[in-house]
């Protein structure tokens, strides 16, 4: 079945489903949001891999389908996942936040998101999950740092290396991996969090969280090689621009947020440091 955002209509072979419906799936369980942007060929392998419970708790997968003009839908459908389809491809941080949206609205407790490619091993989604599912943190993230990665293009990696330096000295938190969307958090922070960012999303998430308080904590995570198709990330010059302003944006807006809170009397938002990983 498929769930469409309320601004999107499809086809009458396909239904809207309701709150009720979306309740009964959703409520109570870990919510798995991936977003998916012609990954048609890549979900057939990734979704049967997606663990049914995480501990004690059922999970349940929703692809958030970014105006694919492949079978990602199709593929998505087939191996069990819930789908939010979008008729136009409008970048991988707002496929997320019409799955955040839906994860609210159905009650599900945690969401945990990780990216459609391959790249990311569903087998350690219970490691993702776990220092949320356990009360221990509010947020935790992967980090190939303390895992491990494949080898990809030198420059990206460091570049990605600069970044995690900045991360760090702005939010004064322990930060190896700001780029990776392999993470998990209490669905009820996610309202408090002003994401805009319609690309490079994993560092303004990061950067909105920890300088809210959140409790955070990185765990160690394995990133491969994509396995099918192309990329779907800028090159590299491209991504270091547009990762830089997406730092920029954040922190700023970080800052012109905690300095209202300062005028109006409160106290503003303090990161803490995140528990070691385990």
């Amino acid at each position: 079945m498929m769930v469409l955002p309320p601004h999107d209509c499809l086809g009458e072979r396909e239904r809207r489903l309701g709150a009720a419906e979306l309740a009964r799936r959703f409520a109570g369980r870990v919510l798995v949001v991936i977003p998916a942007y012609e990954e048609g060929e890549t979900l057939p392998e990734l979704l049967p891999r997606v663990p049914e419970r995480v501990g004690d708790t059922a999970v349940a997968v929703l692809v958030v389908d970014d105006g694919s003009r492949d079978d990602t839908t199709t593929a998505a459908l087939a191996h069990g996942a819930t789908v939010a389809r979008l008729h136009e491809n409008r970048g991988g941080g707002t496929a997320l936040k019409v799955g955040y949206a839906i994860a609210v609205a159905a009650g599900a407790p945690i969401v945990a998101t990780m990216d459609a490619d391959g790249q990311h091993r569903p087998e350690e989604l219970p490691d993702v999950v776990e220092p949320v599912l356990s009360g221990r943190v509010q947020f935790a993230a992967g980090s190939r740092v303390l895992g491990h990665a494949e080898p990809g293009a030198v420059a990206r990696e460091l570049g990605i290396a600069w970044f995690n330096r900045v991360v760090r000295v702005l939010t004064r938190a322990r930060v190896t991996d700001c780029s990776n969307g392999f993470r998990a958090i209490r669905t009820e922070l996610l309202p408090t969090l002003d994401l805009r960012e319609r690309q490079f999303h994993a560092a303004e998430f990061l950067i909105e969280a920890l300088t809210r308080g959140v409790s955070y904590e990185e765990v160690p995570i394995t990133v491969l090689r994509r396995a099918h198709g192309e990329s779907k990330k800028p090159s590299t010059l491209r991504y270091g621009r547009g990762f830089s302003a997406a730092i920029v944006h954040s922190w700023r807006r970080s800052l012109a947020r905690r300095s209202r809170a300062r005028a109006a009397g409160g106290a503003p938002d303090a990161p803490r440091e995140p528990a070691s990983a385990s």
